[in-house]
């Protein structure tokens, strides 16, 4: 792991914020993947705690990895961190019994429209304004290719854009519409914003991983019983992705393991919690409460070397 990252970034805290003056461009990457994302929750809620809320050039999310990144923009990390065990580790948000219903089995909703606006509230106004981009990604139905939403007019685009991003297929509902287009999440096409990241000309890349280590991305019977069957009469290109996302994943983290990104430009460290790996329907409050803290520890550890 290299070290010159963590370095930049504690110089970066002291001065405050930009202009930083070390001819670097670093990205924050978080990764989501549903209740899992709370791994990366508690990855930011260090980097807040370390003041590194203002210290990267752009940060980009996935999934709930993009929720995260817009609580920890908005000074609000350890809140957000909150939601994951205290406000959707529920049947309100996640349901079982839904799966063979016309009801998603992840209420989008509930969490986008009541835990984000009127329980926990995003201070959107803070992702908007602040000085660092936010760029958060999801796969566009019509080509199904990854989709770079960013630049964000108001706080309902925000809210539209976190909720694409967050439409795992057909277990969170259809694809949402957005502008004339159609998401879903990232996980198709590029759940690690990594390569995005480093197009972006980024020298460096801190990601943020939700899984202690590589664990295959099995087709399960639910996948072929409910989900394919579904995605397949919306895309049949997405579907074929949905099959195969597995190999992709694996060789973008194995590339990250390696210290660098796809085209070889940017410098990439890669920060993993402690097993054990979270499940991303996962409801117990003492596992998410743990994994959150497993998160923390790893980036409070990786700064203290």
């Amino acid at each position: 792991m290299s070290a010159a990252v963590f370095d930049l970034l504690r110089v970066r805290a002291a001065r405050g914020g930009p202009p930083f003056g070390d001819e670097a461009r670093i990205a924050l990457v978080v990764e989501g993947g549903a209740m899992r994302g709370v791994v990366s929750a508690g990855m930011v809620s260090a980097l807040e705690a370390l003041g590194l809320t203002r210290a990267f050039d752009a940060v980009y999310g996935s999934s709930a990895g993009a929720i995260n990144a817009a609580y920890f923009l908005a000074g609000q990390a350890a809140l957000g961190t909150t939601i994951y065990f205290e406000d959707i580790n529920n049947r309100r948000f996640i349901s079982l019994a839904r799966a063979f219903g016309r009801r998603p089995m992840l209420d989008l909703g509930f969490l986008l429209e009541d835990v984000m606006v009127r329980r926990k509230p995003l201070d959107a106004g803070r992702v908007l304004c602040g000085p660092t981009p936010l760029a958060i990604l999801a796969t566009s139905v019509e080509d199904a290719s990854v989709a770079v939403l960013r630049a964000f007019p108001t706080a309902r685009a925000l809210l539209d854009a976190l909720r694409a991003s967050a439409t795992m297929p057909i277990v969170a509902g259809r694809p949402w519409p957005i502008d004339g287009g159609h998401y879903f999440d990232a996980s198709l096409t590029e759940p690690i914003a990594v390569p995005t990241a480093e197009r972006d000309g980024h020298t460096h890349v801190l990601a943020l991983l939700t899984r202690p280590r590589e664990s295959p991305r099995a087709v399960t019977v639910f996948d072929r019983a409910v989900v394919l069957p579904r995605l397949r009469r919306i895309s049949p290109a997405l579907a074929a992705k949905y099959l195969d996302r597995g190999a992709p994943y694996t060789r973008l983290l194995e590339t990250i393991a390696a210290g660098t990104g796809p085209l070889g430009r940017a410098a990439v460290t890669g920060l993993r919690p402690a097993p054990p790996v979270v499940d991303k329907l996962e409801r117990r409050r003492d596992v998410l409460e743990a994994a959150a803290q497993s998160g923390f520890s790893a980036v409070m550890t990786a700064f203290a070397r």
